[in-house]
């Protein structure tokens, strides 16, 4: 019988089963997945012992949404990535909105290299 391997806990945290307790990644995959919604969603300065991981995203709220403005997210965010999760590279970031500009969603495009050492390209969607 194979043993089942898993890759750390599945952000965001949820309870699944008494068994685990919590939802865990069952590929490197899912793995970076969960990494990513982790550090892109965390403020910088909110993590103990560890100051710098997270985005300061929040800072560029009130700033006018032009292009310089979003050239500007888009490195904050490949400089973040870069830094915490070195097997991972954003490839593109878009967004668009919906509900009559009310919300946003924003896609994702990154690249992993697994563990076998190929590259795999991967998109993550997620509304605001």
């Amino acid at each position: 019988m194979a043993k089942t391997r898993y890759y750390g806990i599945k952000f965001p945290t949820q309870i699944k089963t008494k068994k685990t307790l919590l939802d865990l990644n069952r590929t490197s995959a899912d793995r970076v997945k969960s990494e990513l919604i982790h550090l892109i969603f965390t403020p910088e300065g909110q993590k103990l012992r560890d100051p710098l991981f997270g985005t300061n995203l929040v800072k560029f709220l009130m700033d006018p949404n032009d292009n310089m403005m979003w050239d500007d997210v888009v490195m904050h965010i490949k400089d973040k990535v870069k830094a915490f999760i070195p097997n991972c590279e954003i490839v593109d970031v878009s967004t668009e909105q919906f509900n009559e500009g009310l919300g946003l969603a924003v896609n994702l495009k990154y690249s992993v290299k697994e563990e076998d050492g190929e590259v795999r390209y991967y998109e993550l969607q997620q509304a605001l």
